[in-house]
């Protein structure tokens, strides 16, 4: 506990403060000694602390659950040019927690800018046979020049799969016959995330 305590000063003083009850204050931190752990409660976890002291616990919870939800809302992506990192880094915030594969579709106009993002599934790209559709209903309807997509993993390791690669190369190959380019693909870990677009321009440059 001294450990985590010099590692994390301020999170133990934060604690320390919402519970100023020393025991009470201790009872969680024994549970949830750093930040991450904390991240990581689960609803059976949250329901042992409101029946150990819900009068000391609940409001703590509930301001834990408002900063989660603040982190994982929608980031103003409309009108910034479509990077890759700009755009990786955002959703690496924006898909903290999510314990399902969720496929987010962001459309793109002649500039490279993006004018319109949705979540258009939640699952995975193992099983998306109605995927290209579904996807290109939503880019024509909004007028798009490009699409850039992306998903999750839950895993936390970004690195694409043989089905997430599968799902790239078969909305590359529809973008191509109805005129909608596929800008991107991202696949976003915890804490970094996987560019198609930067690993194939790192192939091309190897190759040269």
């Amino acid at each position: 506990m001294l450990k985590q305590q010099l590692q994390f000063p301020l999170y133990h003083q934060t604690i320390h403060e919402a519970l100023p009850d020393p025991d009470l204050a201790q009872y969680f931190l024994d549970r949830f000694p750093t930040p991450r752990a904390l991240h990581n409660i689960t609803a059976e976890e949250e329901e042992e602390l409101t029946e150990y002291d819900q009068q000391a616990f609940k409001p703590l919870l509930a301001a834990v659950n408002l900063g989660t939800m603040a982190v994982r809302s929608p980031h103003d992506l409309y009108g910034q040019a479509a990077s890759s990192t700009s755009v990786g880094t955002t959703l690496i915030d924006e898909f903290a927690g999510e314990e399902q594969e969720m496929v987010v579709a962001m459309c793109t106009d002649v500039h490279n800018k993006i004018i319109a993002t949705k979540r258009l599934f939640i699952g995975g790209t193992s099983e998306c046979s109605t995927y290209p559709n579904q996807v290109f209903r939503f880019a024509i309807k909004t007028g798009a020049h490009g699409v850039i997509l992306a998903h999750n993993h839950p895993s936390g390791s970004p690195a694409p799969s043989t089905a997430d690669m599968i799902f790239i190369k078969r909305m590359e190959e529809a973008g191509k016959l109805i005129g909608i380019a596929l800008i991107d693909a991202l696949v976003v870990g915890r804490r970094d995330y996987y560019s198609w677009r930067e690993a194939r321009q790192e192939e091309e440059e190897t190759d040269w």
